[in-house]
């Protein structure tokens, strides 16, 4: 019983990143001492009789889990009692732990791979019958597909268009054809880190006198409801009527014709 408790407390001490239940397990030491004083001052059961010593031993136990603990409770934060003791012991836990997450990624790998998914977002494009490029890109936004225009986003596919000459950017793209879920597209967009606010969200290069943002733009060209769907996005919208009285006049919008 001592060799047992003598191993079970530090262990479950190291553990506690991953097993943190041993104030649980002290509980149920607890509970076993008590019963088994009960079981002795009660004489049950009647025909045998629980040695003192065994009682003892017990209570010593309790005694040890109560105190380890506590000193694992106490340090919690830092992984438990050893960990917070010995930075060798943190160092062996931390590693143990990153091997275990290690070891889960690539059994979520291999179940990808057998269920036909994958977590690299190009491997899964290709799992669906969409090629790496800027065309696919553009027509997934052309058919207002999201899974697949995210993927492209996940994967690290540049906004701005290169098959312009002025390097436009999806954004603008999605603004001037008003694409399908025009809306959930530009706030893909948004969420994977394009700035709608920004004087590159209308192509690569601004033009020195041209639209500050993607809203500037769509109201330069009349777009009244892409206009309403980026001030409903958090797009800065005031002082368009300013800027706009200095503008000479409005340039045509572009399409790509893809």
């Amino acid at each position: 019983m001592f060799l047992s408790t003598g191993i079970l407390v530090p262990v479950m001490d190291f553990v506690r990143p991953r097993f943190p239940y041993i104030n649980y397990v002290t509980g149920a030491v607890v509970l076993f001492f008590v019963l088994l004083c009960m079981m002795k001052l009660a004489k049950v059961p009647k025909d045998k009789v629980i040695p003192s010593s065994f009682v003892l031993s017990a209570f010593v136990c309790m005694c040890v889990f109560s105190v380890g603990s506590l000193a694992s409770a106490r340090h919690a934060a830092q992984g438990g009692y050893i960990a917070a003791s010995s930075e060798d012991a943190k160092a062996l836990q931390s590693n143990l732990l990153n091997i275990e997450r290690q070891n889960a990624d690539i059994l979520g790998e291999i179940r990808g791979l057998r269920s036909g998914k994958s977590t690299d977002p190009r491997v899964e494009l290709s799992n669906i019958g969409v090629k790496w490029s800027e065309s696919e890109f553009i027509a997934a936004s052309i058919r207002g597909d999201l899974r697949v225009l995210e993927l492209f986003l996940q994967g690290g596919m540049p906004v701005h268009l290169q098959s312009s000459d002025y390097k436009y950017s999806l954004a603008q793209y999605i603004v001037a054809r008003n694409s399908p879920n025009m809306k959930a597209q530009l706030a893909l967009l948004q969420k994977y880190g394009f700035d709608l606010s920004s004087p590159t969200s209308v192509k690569q290069t601004p033009d020195k006198d041209g639209p500050p943002n993607l809203y500037y733009y769509a109201r330069e060209q009349a777009m009244d409801e892409p206009a309403r769907v980026l001030a409903e996005l958090g797009v800065q919208s005031a002082g368009y009527d300013e800027w706009k009285q200095k503008r000479p006049s409005a340039k045509k919008a572009v399409d790509f014709g893809i």
